[in-house]
């Protein structure tokens, strides 16, 4: 699964979406969460897969780097590893 980033120039304000009624506004935001934490299941069962294979050799490097590019999650791993910024 592709994911599509949206880039936000230094100079443009992101602003957010204002929701006057407070149940509304709750219900968006438990959505939002609930949306997230499912996110966050289908990420970490993704990268315990990936893993998996890197380290019995199903998968090479390059294949697994590859995985983490189409998964938007390449930059989330090597900046850290490698001491960017």
């Amino acid at each position: 699964m592709m994911h599509e980033r949206i880039s936000v120039h230094p100079e443009q304000k992101v602003r957010p979406l204002i929701v006057t009624d407070p149940k509304i506004r709750k219900t968006l935001q438990l959505a939002g969460l609930r949306f997230v934490c499912s996110r966050a299941r289908w990420l970490d069962s993704e990268a315990t897969k990936i893993g998996l294979a890197l380290k019995a050799g199903t998968m090479t490097s390059d294949e697994v780097d590859a995985k983490l590019e189409e998964m938007g999650a390449l930059d989330l791993v090597y900046p850290e590893l490698m001491g960017a910024e």
